[in-house]
């Protein structure tokens, strides 16, 4: 019975990680895009998966600190926000190759992205 007990204690104290919701590199409306289009959504997804890479990284400092001195039940492995991020940037590659088949100018003074979770 006590160790029923203590398994019990283990399991629910355990942290229920997000999963992550990763953005698909094509998606079906890609070949109506207009330039304008394809360089707001290559913007908004830089600042966005920057925004979510080092949100990850903070949180893997804290995660691993946690999982030494308190509980590694604690710590989240999923790295949603890390993947939903590296997801991002692999649609901007898709989305730069996307402007440059079309007559789009201009590419090349694009954002720089981010560096990819690692």
């Amino acid at each position: 019975m006590r160790r029923l007990l203590f398994l019990a204690a283990l399991i629910t104290g355990c942290v229920h990680a997000r999963v992550a919701s990763l953005t698909p590199v094509q998606q079906t409306n890609d070949g109506q895009l207009t330039c304008e289009q394809i360089v707001l959504e290559y913007k908004t997804n830089t600042q966005i998966a920057d925004a979510k890479i080092a949100k990850n990284e903070n949180a893997d400092t804290r995660d691993f600190w946690l999982g030494v001195f308190v509980w590694p039940g604690l710590m989240d492995l999923q790295n949603a926000d890390g993947n939903e991020g590296n997801a991002l940037l692999d649609r901007n590659l898709f989305l730069r190759e996307l402007a440059k088949s079309k007559p789009c100018a201009g590419v090349e003074s694009w954002p720089a992205q981010p560096k990819r979770y690692t």
